[in-house]
Order: structure tokens, then sequence, then C-alpha cells
């Protein structure tokens, strides 16, 4: 199995700032001349560009009556079968922030089939250790 492409913050929030452009029904043109920028930096920006500055994503945030917020990354239970298992406790909750996952799997790793693990939760693992755990899993 492939494993997804990921997709950087940027990307994410450009696709943000499309979908609500998109949701009320405003041009690329007309949401660029709003935020005081040209159509092509608009594109940029929905496109997740990061060589466009800051500046002109918090105009078009603004342009389209959006705040910035920030939060945790999370990650869906259900798309990792050994995290999956030891979050049974979590009816309805199909999310948890990231540093809760490496808990999760640190605190039950004696149930952890290792071998079990698919590529992607894997990678998850590994991205979580590295990111989180200083690059040692505490187990």
């Amino acid at each position: 199995m492939d494993k997804p492409a990921k997709i950087s913050p940027l990307q994410e929030l450009g696709a943000t700032l499309r979908a609500e452009r998109e949701r009320l029904g405003l041009t690329q043109a007309a949401v660029a001349a709003l935020a005081g920028i040209v159509r092509q930096k608009l594109i940029q920006i929905e496109q997740g560009r990061p060589s466009v500055a800051i500046g002109a994503y918090a105009a078009v945030m603004r342009t389209l009556n959006l705040a910035p917020t920030v939060k945790e990354p999370t990650v869906v239970i259900d798309m990792y079968p050994q995290l999956k298992l030891v979050a049974w406790n979590r009816p309805g909750n199909r999310t948890i922030p990231e540093r809760e996952a490496l808990a999760l799997y640190e605190r039950n790793w004696p149930l952890i089939d290792e071998a079990a693990m698919d590529s992607q939760e894997r990678a998850l693992l590994h991205d979580l250790v590295k990111r989180y755990g200083n690059g040692v899993l505490h187990v």
C-alpha cells in the first residue's frame, strides 16, 4: 500500500481559503482585489506556496472573514489498526492529538503487535517518536 502524500500546513490553509472563497461564491479576481493583492498571488496562496508572505495569507483571511487559529495536529484513530485497538475506550472520539497518540502507543506497548503494523502506521509512529519523543520510544 502506498503511503498517502502528506500535505503541508500551508497547503491545508490554501485549500481552506479556496473552499471558503468558493462557498461564498466569490471569484479569485474579486477576493484578490479586496485583499489588495494580484490574482496570481491568490492562486499561489490557494496552492499553499511557502514563498508567499504571511501578510498576504492574512489579507486573504481577513477578506474572507476568517480568523487564524492554532491547534495541535491530530491523528485519525481509525486509520491505524494498532492505535485503534488501544483507543477502544474513546467511543465517538475518532481523532486525538498527536502527543496523546504517542502516549497511547507508549502506555500500551505490550498490547501493540508491531509485526501487524502496516507501513502507514509505522511511519506515523516513527514521526511521533521523532517529533514528541526526541527520537526515543519510551516503553
